[in-house]
């Protein structure tokens, strides 16, 4: 198998299965975005995805005004994920807000984003409502994946309030929770290299209630934590705390 890369070359999606040595005709919305902002020459090589994982050089052989033919050359091996999982609890905040967190969740290596109605989001959304954005909020952590070279995007859920997330928490090693009260960051997660499993807990606008806290915190695995002495956007924190433990997991 062959690695290929190029920090000018993103991939594309093909939702079919592929192999070496393929024809294939690529249409829809990848297409008309390789169509509209390449100027392709016979010859030239883009990358492919199938749904299943794979990923493919390809070298264009010919188009029209909506679709591509291609050729796939060769199987590309796709960038590891992260040895340890890291998942995000985030707490609904603007719609705006929430669209960066997914771009930038999805290029730090979060496995999840996991979002709950808190008692100060100003907001509450329900489970039509995440159900009717699910296909735009997807799209945009497919588009931020692509961005940044890496295979899969983060699992995308929605609970209606902390209890019920909380249910999931037996499922990572440890529950860092973003708060001005907690102790430094860099004393509290020096051991995610041994965990298979973190999970970042960051509150709305208003942070979370005391009563929040404290259903956070009676969990055994969890532990208070604050990565600046200013106070942060919801955004800003969650951002910076991945970015944090991702820099202690990678390196």
């Amino acid at each position: 198998m062959q690695y290929v890369f190029c920090r000018f070359m993103s991939y594309f999606l093909s939702n079919q299965k592929l192999h070496v040595n393929q024809s294939l005709e690529l249409d829809g919305e990848e297409a008309r975005h390789i169509l509209l902002s390449r100027r392709m020459k016979v010859g030239e090589q883009i990358v492919l995805q199938e749904a299943g994982g794979k990923r493919f050089l390809c070298e264009f052989v010919s188009a029209t005004k909506r679709s591509l033919s291609l050729q796939t050359i060769s199987e590309i091996e796709i960038p590891k994920e992260l040895p340890t999982k890291m998942y995000l609890f985030q707490s609904i905040v603007s719609e705006k807000a929430l669209d960066f967190i997914f771009q930038k969740a999805t290029e730090l290596g979060a496995a999840g984003i996991l979002l709950f109605n808190s008692q100060n989001t100003p907001v509450k959304l329900s489970t039509d409502q995440f159900i009717s954005k699910s296909e735009r909020w997807n799209k945009i952590l497919w588009e931020a994946a692509k961005q940044c070279d890496r295979g899969q995007i983060p699992e995308l859920l929605f609970y209606p309030n902390l209890t019920e997330l909380l249910k999931e928490a037996g499922k990572v090693d440890n529950i860092f929770i973003l708060d001005a009260s907690g102790s430094n960051l860099k004393s509290s997660i020096l051991n995610l290299k041994s965990a298979s499993a973190m999970a970042l807990a960051v509150g709305p606008e208003g942070g979370f209630t005391e009563l929040e806290l404290e259903q956070l915190q009676s969990l055994p695995n969890s532990t208070t934590i604050s990565i600046s002495p200013f106070t942060l956007r919801a955004e800003t924190a969650a951002i910076a705390g991945l970015a944090a433990a991702e820099n202690i997991i990678f390196i």
